[in-house]
């Protein structure tokens, strides 16, 4: 029952994200983890929120606790690398970004935000062949082994 409801509060919550009311949904994730604190993606989609609001700290530890709960996340890793730009954390930002791909070797936005990291710590090459892989990716023409 409790795993039920935590699922009606974390669907709730994506109904407020994707609206934009922050508030509303974090106090949703919150309710969802309150009731199954085992619940991976309620942890990963209050960092998104905490992230949007501008409470960074407070997001990391969520995606933290994300990984945990559910190692090889791609998008989360991702969503951890954005915090950490946003905090001018950009060597932390590149290995997550790194990581990320691993897991999901077409995963375009990682492509994208490492390659844009890259380019504003001074990396340009690099940052360019990533911004090559996303846009073949973007196009469909970069095909996975996976």
């Amino acid at each position: 029952m409790k795993q039920e409801s935590a699922v009606v509060y974390y669907k709730t919550g994506n109904t407020f994200l994707k609206k934009g009311n922050l508030l509303k949904a974090i106090s949703s994730y919150k309710a969802a983890i309150r009731l199954d604190p085992l619940y991976a993606k309620a942890h990963s989609n209050l960092g998104v929120a905490l992230k949007n609001a501008g409470l960074f700290k407070e997001a990391i530890t969520y995606f933290e606790r994300a990984l945990v709960l559910k190692p090889n996340q791609a998008v989360v890793y991702n969503n951890l690398g954005n915090v950490y730009t946003k905090m001018n954390r950009h060597e932390d930002a590149i290995r997550l970004y790194r990581r990320a791909i691993v897991l999901k070797p077409d995963y375009k936005e990682a492509y994208h935000n490492l390659g844009s990291v890259l380019y504003f710590t001074g990396k340009t090459g690099e940052a360019l062949d990533m911004l090559v892989k996303y846009e073949d990716i973007r196009k469909n023409k970069w095909k996975t082994n996976k």
